[in-house]
């Protein structure tokens, strides 16, 4: 073969390999896979949410209080002075005692027309009495109500209640700091 002819056929295989590789990329523009995209991410809206929480208010049954006798009241006895006898002496209490635990503040009942926070709703109760527990521990006032969920039942961690809104978003901002877990500031409604 002549050398000519051989540099003809090598030029054209170059020249047809070019075109097979860069009239694509003419035709279709510039590949989406290099080109920067832009996306805006929407403001949210400025909407103030009041969720209507129904938590059942257990009906106020007054505590008996116990009639304190005077000593004036007490009846008098004589007793025979032959027949006094010095009391029994007390059994002495053991060194290692445990003291007797207190029993806790009893919960302020929700009213209707006060705010609650809502820090979780669950699926299962478990997990609702863990978050209400590890709550209480903290100090905090925190109780579940049970809610039809139309699926099946759900829990509520509540916190509260309050007399104010603004008292209730302080305690919300606590406890935002503190477990770090965003309530939802609500009236209580019955």
């Amino acid at each position: 073969m002549d050398q000519r002819l051989k540099q003809r056929l090598v030029g054209a295989i170059v020249l047809i390999s070019l075109a097979v590789i860069f009239i694509p990329v003419i035709l279709e523009g510039p590949d989406d896979d290099w080109t920067p995209r832009v996306q805006e991410i929407p403001v949210p809206p400025q909407i103030e949410y009041q969720a209507e929480v129904d938590l059942p208010v257990p009906a106020e049954s007054p505590a008996p209080v116990p009639k304190v006798t005077t000593p004036a009241e007490l009846p008098v006895t004589e007793a025979p002075a032959a027949d006094v006898t010095p009391p029994p002496a007390a059994e002495p209490v053991p060194a290692k005692a445990k003291p007797v635990a207190e029993k806790p503040a009893p919960k302020p009942e929700v009213r209707a027309g006060s705010w609650v926070i809502q820090v979780g709703s669950f699926s299962q109760q478990l997990n609702a009495s863990g978050l209400r527990d590890r709550l209480q521990k903290t100090g905090y006032n925190s109780r579940l109500q049970e809610i039809d969920a139309g699926k099946g039942k759900a829990w509520r961690v509540l916190v509260g209640p309050f007399d104010t809104r603004v008292a209730a978003e302080q305690q919300r901002d606590r406890i935002t700091g503190q477990h770090h877990m965003k309530g939802i500031v609500t009236r209580f409604k019955e």
